[in-house]
């Protein structure tokens, strides 16, 4: 028996989108002074807002403990964002 899988989240924000609009841009926090807060560089934070890198673990938990939250939260989003491009480059060689 051959199960048809497909992500249950269809075409979901990387972490970075929320990361900028759900958190940073309501509390009025740039990029270089969160980033400055993590002791991390504004690269890194910048790079992650604008989707060219993900939220590894060792961010997320600097993430959670910032905002107060789990990091779980903050690796959800992006395995959800993985399994989504995984399944659209999958499907795109199935096509061709």
């Amino acid at each position: 028996m051959t199960a048809k899988y497909s992500p249950r989240v269809r075409n979901p924000f990387h972490p970075g989108v929320i990361l900028e609009e759900e958190f940073l841009e309501p509390m009025n926090l740039t990029q270089t002074a969160f980033a400055k807060s993590l002791g991390t560089t504004h690269a890194v934070v910048n790079e992650i807002c604008r989707g060219k890198r993900g939220v590894s673990a060792a961010m997320a938990i600097k993430f959670a403990r910032y905002f107060k939250m789990t990091p779980e939260f903050w690796m959800n989003l992006q395995m959800r964002w993985d399994l989504w491009k995984e399944w659209e480059r999958s499907q795109s060689k199935k096509a061709g």
